[in-house]
This record gives C-alpha cells, structure tokens and sequence, in this order.
C-alpha cells in the first residue's frame, strides 16, 4: 500500500522540515535518500509511527521506479534541480505520481513547465518552484494581475534571509550561476555576464544592491504574467545583511507606463520554503488537475500569503 507521500532527500535540512510538516497533517511519510543512518535519525526524531524510511540510488532507474511507487506524492528536495531532477520526474509520470520539487534554477523550473502536454496526457500533476525565491514573487504578480493590471514588463526581486548554508544550496548556485545573468526582451531570453544590469531597489523597508539573475523567478513571473519584458533579481549571496526576515518585490508596468507594486514579507527562507512545499503536496494529495506547475500557480497567492509569518502588501 502506498504512503500518503514520498520526500527524496529526508535527511537534508529542509526535506526533515518538510517531513515534520507532513507528518504534523496527519500524513503517511516515506524518508527516502541515499543514507540509510541519516534516514534513520530523521525518522527517530520524527518519532511517529506514520514515518518508514527506504534508501534511493538516483543513478539507478529501478530504485527511482521504487520510490516513484513508494508513494501517491514525491516531493523532490535533492538539487541541482537541472541535473538531477529529470530522473526523478520521469519516474513519477511512468509511475502516475504527482511530483512537487524546490527548484529556484530558471533552466529546471522551465524544464517542468515544458512537460505540462506530456503530463496530462499522463494524468499526472507535477509542480516546481515549491519554495521561497519562485514562490514568493509569483504570488505578487498574481496578486497585481487580480487587481486588473495588464503588465508590458515585470520586475521582481527577492531577498531570502536563510538559517542553513547547506551544500546543496551551495552547488545549486553555482551550477546555476553559469548561466549568467539572464532577463526577457521582447519575449525573448537574453543572456550577459553574471552581475551585469546590478542596480537598487527599495523594498522591505530598505534600499538594496540587485543584481539580475537566472533563477526560477524569472520563469515564473513570465509564466503568469505573459508579458515581455521580464526580469528577476536578487541580493547577491553574502552581502552581509543582517535582516531576520525575508522580502519579495514585484513591479508590473502597464502599456502607460504606470507602476503597480506590491511586497511580501515572511520570517526564515527554509521555514517557508517548508511550509509551502507541505502545502504543495497536501494539495497534490487532493488530486488537482493533471498538467505543469509552478507551486503558487497551483495554490494561488492567497495560500501563499496565508502561509505562517507572511504577509503581502500592495503598494504605489
């Protein structure tokens, strides 16, 4: 009999978040990774008799196909997301299970999105970008975009205040720095050196340094609002802010020229990033529509504003 859900990478310091959310819901929780010691101190912390543990070679097909199995939703916390995360997602669909990940690389969160027709045809849900930098954003544009607003270009912005440095985070960023600074122009991607365009914007209650930058973000304010010109940006990693809260900006232009803005504020990144993909996959566990998405186009903003510590606010 299948577990109510599945999180890859347990052990790590958000997927043991995410599982303590779950199983708080009263859900059945696989731990699955790698480490079979690791899995097993998480689940004795977890300490609750809906909690198995099940160890997963990523290399291997026939391991993924087990833990695809393994549950109704897999919810995928092990990055980088653009390498790694394609495995894991066709096992899902061959496995008709719905998948929720935390990618915040612009090239991953596209990449799920270009499955929505190979989803449905499947029946499968499959969500991305279940965690603070897509999220949060997104769900100011589409709180702008349910104000009336038709946007020609989009800005938004991010500032994460994070309580871990993980590896994992680590290697995701710099896989994803490669990429370069990236925006959208006419529709367009357009790529130039990473820290190129860095300018301010004020938002949080502060002034801060921005640079663009190629994150899921980007993918996701053009995904809901179909505007042309888009761009994201963030505070560069280690610029020595000393903020205990994390903020989102988002900026729509209409064709007047007028600008519409509006804010998010919530405590530690991971905490929400936490919060938001148990959100995510309870969701999934509902049975929603089959197709791609992104974690606050599923929910909407008002779930995403309605997550602990979180607020939005409209602005100018």
């Amino acid at each position: 009999m299948r577990s109510d859900f599945l999180v890859l990478g347990a052990s790590g310091a958000t997927g043991s978040l995410i599982a303590g959310h779950l199983v708080q819901r009263g859900g059945r929780v696989v731990l699955a990774g790698r480490d079979a010691a690791r899995l097993a101190e998480t689940a004795a912390r977890l300490d609750s008799d809906a909690v198995s543990v099940l160890t997963v070679d990523l290399a291997d097909p026939a391991s993924l196909a087990a833990a695809a199995r393994a549950g109704r939703v897999l919810v995928n916390t092990v990055g980088p997301f653009t390498r790694l995360a394609p495995a894991v997602v066709a096992a899902c669909v061959d496995a008709g299970t719905a998948y929720v990940d935390l990618a915040n690389e612009r090239a991953a969160v596209r990449a799920l999105l270009d499955r929505d027709v190979e989803a449905r045809e499947h029946g499968v849900a499959l969500v991305t970008g279940a965690g603070f930098g897509p999220a949060a954003t997104e769900a100011l544009v589409l709180t702008l975009l349910g104000q009336g607003v038709r946007p020609a270009a989009v800005t938004v912005a991010s500032a994460a205040t994070s309580a871990y440095d993980t590896e994992g985070v680590r290697t995701t960023v710099a896989e994803a720095a490669a990429e370069g600074a990236t925006r959208y122009r006419a529709g367009e991607l357009v790529r130039t050196p990473l820290g190129t365009g860095a300018t301010t914007l004020t938002f949080g209650g502060m002034t801060r340094a921005v640079i663009p930058v190629p994150t899921g973000d980007l993918e996701a304010a053009r995904q809901a609002s179909g505007a042309p010109d888009v761009t994201a940006y963030a505070v560069p990693r280690g610029s020595g802010e000393t903020e205990h809260r994390s903020h989102g900006y988002a900026e729509l232009a209409d064709a007047d020229g007028q600008l519409h803005v509006a804010e998010l504020s919530t405590g530690e990144g991971f905490a929400f990033t936490a919060a938001l993909a148990a959100e995510t996959a309870s969701r999934l566990l509902d049975g929603p529509p089959p197709g791609a998405w992104t974690a606050a186009g599923l929910l909407g903003a008002e779930r995403v504003a309605a997550l602990p510590g979180t607020t939005i606010e409209l602005g100018r």
